[in-house]
């Protein structure tokens, strides 16, 4: 690889999986100094990890992993009609405890992006600064999760869902291979489908519009480990077994997963200075 070739760094999403992501770039930028990739795509859990690292705020970035989203607020079992409040994410800890710096983020030398699920088309939309929609309603629309969030966000006069809910690790990849990146960093949180979450999503699915029906059913026969980056340099990270699930709100547990994610970034950090030709 040239050292000309442009830098990525593809977080796909893993709900509460995606604290690992949080600890892994905050290692990247507190112990190894690598806060300017080229681009980045962020996803459903990831999203926010990739909104607060391309605005600066890494300390922000942990603090919600490790001291809000354990609140009731956020994730309650006992609520079943909105096990997940991404409300309560967005407006109560990304607006309010740790606010995220809007100017900072647009005015970014990262090419961020964010990808979107429009449910009545089953397309997906990569969001970038230069949509110039709102990041937090940006945020809101890629973490709304079906089932334990139900609700539909509009952006732009249209109506989205979950950015993991459709796209595979691939289309993440494409993304930064068209953005002319050559030398990509993947951190895979997302778990393997099983046959009962398959059957479950194929279901659901069963009464959606068209487009958005054939979306699922490709992510969930997808291998969630499956991409191909033609002429590039690629380190893969997908952890298996980490302290915290989908739906983890156990604090201890998130701490654990965040902490894996530091020490899974310095258990490689020669290769990831290489990458990013960082000395």
């Amino acid at each position: 690889m040239s050292d000309r070739d442009l830098t990525a760094i593809v977080c796909s999403g893993g709900g509460m999986r995606s604290a690992h992501g949080g600890g892994f770039l905050y290692a990247l930028a507190k112990h190894m100094g690598i806060t300017v990739p080229d681009v980045m795509v962020g996803s459903s859990g990831n999203a926010g990890n990739v909104m607060y690292f391309s605005s600066g705020q890494y300390e922000e970035g942990k603090r919600i992993w490790t001291e809000h989203l354990s609140a009731p607020q956020f994730i309650s079992l006992l609520r079943f009609w909105r096990v997940m409040d991404i409300d309560y994410l967005v407006d109560t800890v990304c607006k309010s405890k740790e606010p995220l710096n809007i100017p900072k983020l647009n005015s970014s030398p990262i090419r961020w992006f964010v990808p979107i699920e429009e449910y009545d088309t089953g397309r997906t939309r990569y969001v970038s600064a230069a949509d110039a929609l709102d990041p937090f309603e940006v945020l809101r629309a890629t973490t709304a999760v079906p089932f334990v969030f139900g609700k539909k966000v509009p952006v732009a006069g249209k109506r989205y869902i979950d950015g993991e809910l459709g796209p595979v690790l691939q289309d993440h990849v494409t993304q930064v291979l068209r953005e002319g990146a050559r030398r990509i960093l993947v951190l895979n949180d997302t778990s393997p489908w099983d046959a009962i979450s398959r059957a479950i999503f194929k279901g659901y699915a069963a009464h959606m519009p068209q487009g958005m029906r054939d979306a699922i059913v490709r992510d969930v026969s997808t291998n969630v480990f499956a991409m191909k980056a033609p002429g590039a340099h690629v380190i893969a990270v997908a952890p298996q077994n980490l302290p915290a699930s989908t739906l983890t709100r156990d604090q201890k547990k998130l701490q654990k997963t965040f902490d894996q994610g530091v020490q899974d970034a310095l258990s490689i950090e020669k290769e990831l200075r290489e990458l990013f030709a960082v000395a």
